[in-house]
């Protein structure tokens, strides 16, 4: 089955190269026009014009390899230029060498490879676990390296990179060698490119100096919260992949549609887990092809001595739960007397009578992962730290794809220090359900 698996990826590679690319010329993108039209100088007699915006990296990536000239098979794979556009920052690829050469220099090694992220990385959307792009990653390094490869899938679904900064010191092994990290569900802004950054540093730090490569997926659209984690790949010269600039202009220019990457309006189909797999694979063949000359010296990441632009916000981040109580001290469990539990997430606190609780946390900064349910019975409560203004958080999700743990920011500060926190429902007894998963804390 696995030389079966590679021997698809390697057809679908084949068949990429001799497709149709985009050669020499393009077609006009919306996306990458910038308005150079000069300011009126009639009056004034001013001959100063406006200096053009600078092209952001995939504008620069798009205007190099430009989209397929017409209609193109979504399931023949990327194409040479949809794969050139997906390496949006190549970055340091040393630690990524120097695992590749161990693995030559001894076949035996084990490696571990860790896939953090969604539902995506979870396989939603392709039809087995063989169709999945981690899955086909691995079978890569089984078949082109080293038979011993210990594959972890930290997927979990719905779920951001708030969220994992608090739970990857527990769902990533601390002796992995390659750190996937992959959160569609992050938004483009401060929070994200934050947890990003905190997450990313967790990981860089990690005593067996594994390789961290971002990838980005997208929305059926083109939403991706890539900007904010290209900041961060930037900063500490990450290896990138862009899912997303591989198949959006060629989306956008009408070689194919969404609905042949995708059965929904986010997830990847076997098609799109295979081209996502890919464009991983791309940056992989570049580093095995000219292994000798890639430098394989890797220096220890030492965090006091590299600057995080957004601060380390959520350094050292954790799960608060009953199984905690050096972290979590329950004042008042009040009418939250059941125990509540979704997935791996234990040791949270339930209430089906409405009521309320009270705990004390020490943190800096604070979030509840809770459950979102699509009973119908769960209702609003309001979580209020000391005298802050309560922050109202809806367990209901009536109607919806199925029940999910949600995270959500509650309270952010710049001092650490002990704080009550009380849990109380808003809405009575009209849908008196509601389950605390875990704290949030950092």
């Amino acid at each position: 089955m696995k030389k079966k698996l590679a021997l698809v990826l390697s057809l679908m590679v084949c068949a990429a190269a001799f497709a149709g690319c985009g050669g020499g010329s393009s077609k006009e993108n919306s996306k990458t026009t910038e308005n150079t039209s000069k300011a009126d100088t009639s009056a004034s007699g001013d001959t100063s014009t406006d200096e053009p915006a600078e092209k952001s990296a995939s504008e620069k990536l798009l205007a190099e390899y430009p989209v397929n000239e017409g209609a193109y098979d979504f399931t023949q794979g990327a194409t040479e230029n949809m794969l050139a556009r997906s390496l949006l920052n190549r970055g340091d690829t040393s630690r990524l060498a120097a695992k590749i050469q161990r693995a030559v220099d001894d076949p035996k090694a084990v490696t571990n490879i860790c896939y953090l992220g969604d539902s995506i990385t979870a396989g939603s959307g392709a039809s087995g676990s063989s169709k999945q792009y981690t899955n086909l990653i691995t079978a890569w390094w089984e078949e082109n390296l080293s038979l011993y490869v210990l594959g972890t899938n930290a997927g979990i679904g719905a779920t951001d990179s708030y969220l994992a900064v608090h739970r990857v010191y527990r769902d990533v092994p601390q002796d992995s060698d390659i750190i996937f990290i992959e959160f569609i569900n992050d938004q483009d802004n401060e929070l994200y490119q934050a947890t990003m950054d905190s997450l990313v540093r967790y990981c860089l730090a990690l005593e067996n100096q594994p390789a961290v490569i971002l990838i980005e997926p997208s929305t059926e659209g083109g939403g991706s919260p890539q900007n904010s984690h290209l900041k961060v790949a930037e900063n500490y010269d990450l290896p990138m992949i862009s899912y997303h600039d591989a198949i959006i202009p060629e989306i956008d220019a009408g070689n194919f549609q969404w609905k042949d990457t995708s059965n929904d309006n986010v997830h990847p189909n076997d098609a799109g887990h295979a081209v996502m797999a890919q464009c991983v694979l791309n940056l992989f063949d570049q580093v095995k092809g000219d292994l000798e000359n890639e430098s394989k010296e890797v220096t220890p990441f030492d965090p006091s001595a590299v600057v995080s632009p957004t601060g380390d916000r959520f350094a050292g981040a954790t799960l608060g739960s009953a199984d905690t109580p050096e972290l979590v001290e329950v004042v008042d469990e009040g009418t939250f007397t059941e125990k509540a539990q979704f997935g791996n997430f234990n040791g949270g606190w339930g209430s089906t009578t409405g009521g309320s609780a009270v705990f004390k946390i020490k943190c800096k900064n604070l979030g509840m992962l809770y459950q979102k349910n699509v009973s119908g019975t769960f209702g609003k409560v309001a979580v209020k730290v000391d005298d802050n203004a309560a922050v109202i958080i809806d367990g209901d999700f009536p109607g919806g794809w199925g029940s999910y743990p949600k995270a959500d920011e509650i309270y952010s500060s710049d001092e650490t220090a002990e704080h009550t926190v009380t849990v109380e429902f808003i809405n009575g007894d009209t849908a008196p359900d509601f389950e605390i998963l875990n704290w949030l804390i950092s």
